[in-house]
């Protein structure tokens, strides 16, 4: 099943979606923005879940390869907006408050040796 259309409303408080149903005929799902904010922040958890149990492995989940990122300051000057885009078009941002970034920046910059040193859980 693919996506056959996205759109947004004119206001910007609807989005539809349009799937094809097993008989090729488009069947079109419309959300607002807090339903569609709500299952975008679902998937991922689901799509993981389906890989783990599809595979029997606890280990796995759904990732994104990340092909760009940018960091800005929010307009409450208590946060870092850290934009994480995919090379497909997808892409999340998040609020990070400021005293998190000093303990996650050695957390990135220490585990090159994972890359090193760990196998894959499973080939791409």
């Amino acid at each position: 099943m693919r996506v056959q259309s996205c759109d947004v409303s004119p206001q910007g408080d609807r989005i539809t979606i349009a799937l094809p149903e097993q008989a090729g005929e488009l069947r079109t799902i419309a959300l607002s923005f807090d339903e569609a904010s709500a299952l975008a922040m679902t998937l991922p958890r689901l799509l993981s879940t389906a890989l783990r149990r599809r595979f029997s492995d606890d280990r796995l989940r759904h990732v994104y390869a990340l092909s760009g990122f940018k960091v800005e300051c929010a307009s409450d000057l208590r946060h870092l907006l850290v934009t994480m885009a995919a090379d497909d078009g997808f892409d999340v941002a998040f609020a990070v408050k400021l005293e998190a970034v000093p303990p996650l920046a050695p957390e990135l910059l220490g585990h090159r040796e994972l890359l090193e040193r760990s196998e894959p859980l499973l080939p791409n």
